[in-house]
């Protein structure tokens, strides 16, 4: 008889935080606890849960997802005309009117990488207690990670909201199956991500034998010749090239590095000015070309009478992109002005800029709606602006630049 071969799970005394550099020692969780840096509040890692059911509701969501394409999403009628588009006509509507770099960002943030995460998730939890370290399960565990921010699908439910409540006073709208469909799946998707990011498995899957360093608890990583890895937290020693748990490269300073970061958010705010300039989108009715910055749609809602929407697209799409532009440029000029009684503000409000940058994708998702159900009619038809591709291209640097930002820099002018 073979004996069956079981992962076991290899645990390091002490993890290290990859925002502020601060080594913590371990200790075991009960149920519902979770560890956080004693330096930054940076959630490190929650008590084991039951894999079997995180990988059975991860299953479901993925089906959930899939049946969604395959029915109806939404639906529109007006004078006797009725129109319905599918989940995959809000990225094939934009390619038709050559938007393929629109078209690729909706499918992508919105069908492909849920897909791509959910089925990492499902193969690396399956397969703990199956097989021990391999670089197939290594490498789906990163592809998680990675995948982690640009999982957008919660921003195109409400930008489709958003998008009915702008159509509702021209023509009669339904939610079919598939719209129900697809909400489930966010709930399930949200509760997935949120318990996944709660379960540690890095060590169930690690690459090597942890290195012969000597890294004490209540010090940071650093001034101890050490490095944190910032995708598992794994302590590496200084010199390393690769995480010895999960195997990322440590190289990546040209990445972290304040230039790279002040090149991007310069990027950014270059393209918000063509994005707020021009229409972002453009409306055909009877004839009567009518095109619409972002401005003039938050202006037409609100004299509409729909002033909560009027100011969603207005916080969204004007507040927030200018906001952290402004922010993350002001952040990085101060980090090396820091000091231990300003840091943890200064910290908490770059964590509020980064998580809020990516609703700033609503008015994308609310063009790829209204252009994929209203067109070709005789009434009315939706078209993509040129003002689209800029604005879309201005969240995605702003979103890298936040992702480059090294918050560690906060922390060690602070210490000086």
């Amino acid at each position: 008889m073979i004996a069956k071969k079981v992962a076991k799970r290899e645990r390091a005394d002490v993890v290290g935080c990859p925002q502020c550099d601060w080594v913590s020692k371990r200790t075991e969780l009960s149920k519902r606890e979770h560890a956080e840096c004693p330096r930054c509040g940076y959630f490190l890692e929650g008590a084991a849960t039951s894999h079997g059911t995180l990988v059975a509701i991860a299953a479901a969501a993925l089906f959930l997802l899939l049946a969604s394409l395959q029915v109806n999403f939404i639906s529109y009628s007006v004078t006797g005309s009725e129109q319905s588009m599918t989940l995959m006509d809000a990225a094939w509507q934009l390619s038709f009117f050559h938007e393929k770099v629109l078209a690729v960002l909706v499918l992508l943030t919105v069908i492909l990488i849920p897909v791509l995460y959910l089925v990492s998730l499902i193969w690396v939890y399956s397969q703990i207690h199956n097989s021990g370290s391999n670089r197939l399960n290594r490498y789906f565990l990163r592809l998680m990670e990675h995948l982690k921010p640009w999982l957008m699908t919660d921003v195109f439910l409400l930008g489709t909201l958003v998008s009915l409540v702008k159509i509702s006073g021209l023509a009669e709208v339904r939610l079919l199956e598939g719209f129900w469909g697809f909400s489930a799946f966010v709930v399930l998707l949200l509760y997935v991500y949120e318990r996944a990011k709660r379960t540690p498995v890095w060590g169930y899957y690690t690459a090597a034998s942890r290195p012969n360093i000597d890294v004490k608890a209540g010090m940071t990583a650093n001034e101890q010749g050490g490095q944190t890895c910032l995708l598992c937290h794994a302590l590496n020693s200084k010199d390393a090239d690769r995480c010895y748990q999960c195997t990322e490269p440590q190289k990546t300073a040209w990445w972290r590095k304040p230039g790279t970061t002040l090149a991007l958010i310069f990027a950014g705010a270059i393209m918000l000015i063509p994005a707020h300039w021009l229409p972002v989108m453009e409306t055909v009715r009877f004839g009567n070309e009518q095109p619409a910055t972002i401005i003039g749609g938050v202006t037409e809602l609100w004299q509409a009478g729909d002033k909560p929407v009027a100011v969603i697209i207005f916080v969204a799409s004007l507040v927030i992109p200018v906001a952290k532009v402004l922010t993350l440029a002001v952040l990085l000029l101060l980090a090396h002005r820091q000091t231990p009684t300003i840091v943890r503000n200064r910290l908490l409000l770059f964590k509020v800029t980064d998580w809020i940058g990516r609703w700033s994708m609503i008015d994308i998702f609310v063009v790829a709606i209204l252009v994929a159900l209203v067109r070709g009619g005789t009434v009315m038809s939706v078209y993509p602006g040129s003002a689209a591709v800029s604005f879309a291209a201005a969240v995605v640097l702003t979103m890298l630049a936040a992702m480059s930002f090294d918050t560690r820099l906060f922390w060690r002018e602070a210490d000086k």
